[in-house]
Formats: structure tokens, C-alpha cells, sequence
């Protein structure tokens, strides 16, 4: 763990290394979801009663199918070196990586889910034959996030509140200075 997350190496991303999963590249986000967001909660007992609840820390982690994330992309977030013959090792070496995730709210407007630092791992694969459907397999990914110096995972953001700025995530999530827009896609 470095405590700053990766900003060079991955094929596609901006100027400040940050790539955005597109539908036209990627085939987009299919699902993120997010568990243990919320810290848990241990009651403390005394008296036959509860006397009083421990609220501890929030453990999140991000379950990410994304439909068919570019290869050399894949490779780059999971750690897995290339050989120079087209080949990867399949187990990687855990690199740094920031990740923010927007969804729409049901008032509209946009959610960020930001996350400063952690590793994503591969998940299992399930390969299969076609049939009369056409059988694909999506990469499917975890985000588990490690707390910054401040002992804080993340961020979250709307976009609809006032003074909202993709740069403020771009520093505070990302480490660095909007550079000039990319689509990356």
C-alpha cells in the first residue's frame, strides 16, 4: 500500500491517469454494488439490558461486472505483468487505485461514490458455450478500499448541491489537478 493511487500505466487514461469506463470501449458499467457502507453497530449489554452501542467503523467494498473492460486496462488495475508475448500472469502484484462511481438519484441529479485508495481483485469467471444466445462472460471485479491518513475510505458527493465540482473530486479523490477533459472513449 502507497497511499497514492495509480496514475500512470493504464492504457487510455488522461493526462492525470485517470480512466473513465465508457459504453463504446468498455461496453460500460453493468452493476456496482456497494456493501458495508454503513459502520457497525455492537451493543453493549449490562443489566440484562442494552446499556449502551459501540458504533465502529464503516467497511466498504464494491462488487463491479463491467462488459468487457479493455484487456491491457484490466491488467493494469489488477497488478498482472506482461510477458511480451501476449500473455499476462494471472495472479497480479495489488496496485493503488482510486475509483468513483456515479449513479443518478431518484430526484435526479448525480451520486459520487469516491473512494481515495485500495485494490481491486478479479473475481471468478464462468466461461460457457454458445448456443442459440450468444453466452459472454463480464469482468467481474472487487474495490476494496483502505482508509487515508485521516482514517476516512471515501466521499460522497451530489452534484445537485450547490458548489459541486468534478475538480474538487478530481483532487480529493484522485490526488491530482483536472487536466484538460477526456472521454477516453
Amino acid at each position: 500500500m502507497t497511499g497514492k493511487a495509480l496514475t500512470s500505466g493504464i492504457p487510455g487514461a488522461d493526462a492525470n491517469g485517470i480512466y473513465k469506463v465508457t459504453t463504446s470501449k468498455d461496453g460500460g458499467v453493468a452493476s456496482a454494488a456497494l456493501s458495508g457502507l454503513a459502520p457497525s453497530v455492537t451493543r453493549i449489554w449490562g443489566n440484562n439490558s442494552v446499556a449502551d452501542i459501540s458504533v465502529g467503523k464503516a467497511q466498504p467494498s464494491v462488487a463491479l461486472t463491467i462488459n468487457f473492460l479493455a484487456h491491457d486496462v484490466l491488467a493494469a488495475i489488477l497488478g498482472r505483468e506482461a510477458d511480451g508475448k501476449g500473455g499476462y500472469d494471472l495472479e497480479g502484484h495489488p496496485v493503488d487505485v482510486a475509483v468513483e462511481i456515479v449513479s443518478e438519484t431518484v430526484a435526479g441529479g448525480g451520486i459520487h461514490f469516491g473512494f481515495y485508495d485500495g485494490y481491486v481483485t478479479a473475481g471468478d469467471l464462468s466461461l460457457g458455450t454458445n448456443n442459440e444466445n450468444e453466452t459472454r462472460v463480464n469482468d467481474a471485479l472487487t474495490f476494496t478500499p483502505f482508509a487515508n491518513d485521516d482514517n476516512h475510505v471515501g466521499k460522497i458527493y451530489y452534484d445537485g448541491e450547490t458548489g459541486f465540482d468534478q475538480s474538487v473530486i478530481d483532487k480529493e479523490i484522485f490526488g491530482v489537478t483536472p487536466a484538460s477533459s477526456s472521454t477516453n472513449g
